[in-house]
C-alpha cells in the first residue's frame, strides 16, 4: 500500500470507507427491517384476535366444547394459527396439536407477546383475554426469516458490484482531483537550472492550489537569484584570474628562457609554471561551467558520426594509456548520426577516458562500447579496472569539487570538476550519465544520448537551426 500511487491509494481508501458504510447501513437496515416485520406480525396477531372474538360473539348460541365444532365454526379463520383457547376459568376449549403438553397461558401476562419454540419452528405468540375467554394466537416466523434471508442475499450480491463501482469511482475522482497536481509536476519538470526564470501559471479556481503555486513561484525566484549570484561570482572570479595568470605565465616563460638562470632556479620556475598551468586550466573550466549553467544557447549542434569520432579519440587515448601499459578494447556499433556540439562531445569523451586512465592500475584495461538503445538513443559505456567507488560515494561523484577517497588517498591530480563537467555537457545534450560496477567488478560509466534531433534541441538558437 505504501508504494502505490496516490491515485490508487485514494481509490482504495474510498472503497474501504464505502465498504464500511455499506456494512454499517446493511446492519442497521437489517435490524430496522426485522423490527418492522415483527411489529407488523404483532399488529396482525392483534387484528386477528379481535376478528376471532367478533366471530365468537356471533356464535354465542353454539356449543364450543369440542375441537371439531370449533374447527367447523372458525374454518374460515386462516390469518393466524389458533394455538390455545379456553374459558377464563381455564376450561380448555381448543389446543393446537403442536403444543402437545405445553401450556401457553402459564407465566405470561395478558395482552403480551412472546416467542415459543415448537416442532415446526419459532412462533410469535399473542396472549389476550376478552368476554370471559382466553386466547393465544401464534404466527410462524419462518416467512419473516425468509424475507430477511432474501434481502440479505440481494444485499450481499450487490455488495461486490457496489465495492467495484466505488473503487473505480474513487480512482476516476482522484484522477480528476489530481489533474492540477500532475500539470504542476509537468511544469516543474521543465524548469532546469538554465530556466529558473520561468514561472508557473496560477490556477484561479482552486485557492489551495493557488497558494501552493504562489509559494513555488516565490521559491523559484529565490533560487534564481541565488543561482545567478553564484554564476556571476564564479564567472567574475574566473575572468579576473585570467589576466594575472596570463601575466604570471608569460613572466615564467621569459624567466625560463634566460641563459643566466641556474639549475635550481630553473627547477623552481618549472614547478611554478606547472602550477600556473593548473590554475589556468581550472579557471577556464570554471568559466566554461558558469557559461553552461547560465545558458546553453552557445552550443553549436550539428550531425556527428559518433562512431567515427569515438574511434578517433580511442586511437589517441591508446597512445596515452600505453605509458601505463593499459590495454584498450573497443566494440563500436554503427548507430548513425548524433546531433550534438562536436567540441563539447570530444571534451566529454576525453574527460571520461582521462578519468579511466587516472583511476586505473598498471597493466589494466579500458573497454569502450557503443551500441544503439531502442527506441531512439545510443549508449556509450567506458569500463576500466582499478579501485571501485564506495557505495556511499556513488551519488556524489558527479558533484562539483567532490573528490572520493580513492583520489584523495592516492593524491591523484585533479580538482573534482572532471565528472561534473561531463554531467553538465551530457545534460546540455538532453542525455543521461551514470556510474555503476559491472558483474566483473569494473568501474563503468554509461552515457545515453538521444539520437532524435527534437529530443535534444530546446534552446531558441537550436530551434532556429532546424528551421
Amino acid at each position: 500500500m505504501k508504494n502505490l500511487p496516490l491515485r490508487w491509494k485514494i481509490a482504495f481508501w474510498t472503497a474501504f470507507l464505502v465498504a464500511v458504510a455499506l456494512l454499517s447501513s446493511g446492519m442497521v437496515t437489517g435490524i430496522v427491517l426485522y423490527r418492522e416485520l415483527v411489529e407488523s406480525t404483532d399488529r396482525e396477531l392483534k387484528s386477528d384476535s379481535l376478528e376471532f372474538f367478533n366471530l365468537l360473539a356471533e356464535k354465542q348460541n353454539r356449543s364450543l366444547s369440542a375441537s371439531k365444532s370449533l374447527s367447523q365454526d372458525f374454518e374460515n379463520f386462516e390469518e393466524s394459527s389458533i394455538m390455545e383457547f379456553s374459558t377464563a376459568e381455564s376450561i380448555p376449549l381448543y389446543k393446537s396439536p403442536l403444543l402437545k403438553e405445553k401450556e401457553l397461558f402459564a407465566g405470561h401476562p395478558t395482552d403480551s407477546f412472546f416467542y415459543e419454540k415448537l416442532d415446526r419452528g419459532l412462533y410469535r405468540i399473542f396472549y389476550t383475554q376478552k368476554n370471559g375467554y382466553r386466547l393465544a394466537l401464534g404466527k410462524n416466523m419462518a416467512s419473516l426469516y425468509e424475507i430477511l434471508t432474501e434481502a440479505s442475499h440481494a444485499y450481499l450480491l450487490a455488495f461486490p458490484f457496489a465495492l467495484l463501482l466505488s473503487t473505480l469511482g474513487g480512482w476516476w475522482i482522484s484522477r480528476k482531483a489530481l489533474l492540477p497536481i500532475r500539470n504542476l509536476t509537468s511544469a516543474l519538470e521543465q524548469i532546469r537550472a538554465s530556466a529558473l526564470h520561468r514561472r508557473i501559471s496560477i490556477p484561479a479556481q482552486d485557492p489551495d492550489l493557488k497558494r501552493l503555486v504562489s509559494i513555488l513561484n516565490e521559491m523559484l525566484a529565490r533560487l534564481e537569484e541565488a543561482f545567478q549570484r553564484e554564476i556571476r561570482l564564479t564567472a567574475d572570479a574566473s575572468h579576473e584570474l585570467k589576466t594575472p595568470l596570463t601575466i604570471l605565465k608569460n613572466e615564467l616563460e621569459t624567466a625560463l628562457q634566460r641563459s643566466d638562470t641556474d639549475l635550481q632556479t630553473e627547477k623552481t620556475f618549472l614547478n611554478l609554471y606547472e602550477q600556473v598551468q593548473t590554475l589556468n586550466s581550472l579557471t577556464q573550466t570554471l568559466l566554461f561551467l558558469s557559461n553552461l549553467d547560465r545558458d546553453n544557447a552557445f552550443l553549436k549542434p550539428a550531425p556527428i558520426a559518433i562512431s567515427q569520432v569515438l574511434n578517433e579519440i580511442v586511437e589517441d587515448v591508446a597512445i596515452v594509456a600505453s605509458s601505463k601499459e593499459i590495454t584498450i578494447k573497443k566494440e563500436l556499433t554503427e548507430v548513425g548520426y548524433l546531433y550534438a556540439d562536436e567540441d563539447l562531445l570530444r571534451r566529454l569523451l576525453w574527460n571520461i577516458f582521462d578519468n579511466a586512465i587516472q583511476h586505473n592500475i598498471s597493466g589494466g584495461i579500458i573497454e569502450v562500447k557503443l551500441k544503439p538503445k531502442p527506441p531512439d538513443s545510443c549508449l556509450i559505456q567506458v569500463s576500466n579496472s582499478g579501485p571501485i567507488v564506495a557505495e556511499e560515494e556513488r551519488k556524489k561523484i558527479f558533484e562539483r569539487f567532490y573528490r572520493g577517497k580513492n583520489a584523495t588517498e592516492k593524491a591523484t591530480a585533479g580538482h573534482g570538476l572532471g565528472l561534473n563537467l561531463c554531467k553538465e555537457i551530457v545534460s546540455a545534450h538532453k542525455g543521461e550519465i551514470s556510474y555503476d560496477v559491472d558483474e566483473r567488478g569494473l568501474n563503468q560509466l554509461t552515457v545515453v544520448f538521444p539520437l532524435s534531433v527534437n529530443s535534444f534541441l530546446s534552446t531558441k538558437k537550436a530551434k532556429d537551426l532546424l528551421s
